[in-house]
């Protein structure tokens, strides 16, 4: 599946204020849940999210190959319901120099994982064998 401002814009959209962290300044980010969109790709979630699938991971890469890695289940709702915006506005604005999209984590006490210029999302299912 390919991700553009248009397949977004179909999405239901959120926004997060965040507080200065590290070198980035406050501001007002706007995207899509990651959640969304890995349900947009018909990954399992919910009900269907045990045995193997419980060993999927969520990798995201940047274009400079930068990548973060989710565990399936710390992204459900269900279980971990951790908050992943997939931003692609800052402050009403389009990213430029970090977009066209990024990731913000609003509860990370550090942004470590909020990386630029995302590329691509993989997911990479678990292995069904025991």
């Amino acid at each position: 599946m390919t991700l553009d401002r248009q397949a977004l814009a179909g999405m239901p959209r959120m926004s997060i204020d965040t507080t200065a962290i590290h070198h980035e300044s406050a501001a007002h980010w706007q995207g899509v849940s990651l959640k969304d969109v890995l349900q947009h790709a018909g990954v399992p979630s919910g009900e269907q999210l045990r045995g193997h699938n419980m060993a999927t991971m969520v990798r995201v890469t940047a274009s400079d190959n930068y990548q973060v890695v989710f565990s399936l289940g710390e992204l459900d709702p269900m279980l971990g319901n951790e908050q992943v915006i997939l931003a692609d506005t800052r402050d009403g604005q389009p990213l430029t120099k970090d977009g066209p999209f990024r990731l913000v984590l609003p509860g990370d006490k550090r942004p470590a994982r909020w990386i630029h210029n995302v590329t691509t999302i993989d997911v990479i299912l678990g292995n069904a064998g025991h």
